[in-house]
């Protein structure tokens, strides 16, 4: 089978990766070619043409199997600075302790940074979509702003609400 064209406005060919196809088989992937073109799948084809002369990467990904981005559907960036922190510890103990009102108060360059390497973490690990439910405790507009910024800066896709409480923590916990 001859290579198929390479279509308008690639940017980057994956070539020869396993990829798992809605009508092939999902336990023997077939390798294919695929072109992206901005932030678009442009083609997929069992062989794409050489890229001659055109300003295309190509990745060469025989032996691996390449999966669309993952979507991280529960994420609360204001937890970003607190892995490590605490021990395992019973709910009402992290509750307690775990939740933004009980964190320092950050400077807008900190929830900046927080943002930033959360959503370096993640799209590290595959994943390319948030929906984060953050909580800014306390509310500052400033923050919000320097959130937003920061996804858009990093380049990660976001479903953004803001998470607010109307109980405090140890109230959410059934009693024993």
């Amino acid at each position: 089978m001859s290579p198929q064209p390479i279509p308008p406005g690639t940017t980057l060919i994956v070539r020869g990766g396993r990829a798992v196809l809605p009508d092939n088989d999902w336990h023997a992937p077939e390798a294919v070619d695929i072109a992206i073109a901005g932030p678009e799948i442009a083609a997929i084809a069992p062989s794409l043409a050489a890229a001659a002369g055109a300003p295309i990467e190509e990745l060469d990904a025989r032996g691996h199997l390449v999966l669309p981005g993952f979507i991280n559907a529960h994420y609360h960036s204001h937890d970003v600075l607190a892995k490590g922190t605490l021990e395992e510890v019973p709910l009402e103990s992290w509750r307690l302790y775990a939740l933004p009102p009980q964190y320092p108060p950050r400077s807008v360059e900190e929830v900046r940074a927080r943002t930033l390497l959360g959503g370096l973490e993640c799209l590290r690990s595959g994943i390319t979509t948030i929906q984060d439910m953050l909580t800014l405790y306390p509310f500052e507009e400033r923050h919000l702003d320097a959130v937003m910024q920061a996804y858009e800066q990093i380049g990660i896709r976001v479903i953004f609400s803001l998470q607010y409480a109307d109980r405090v923590g140890l109230e959410t916990i059934p009693p024993s």
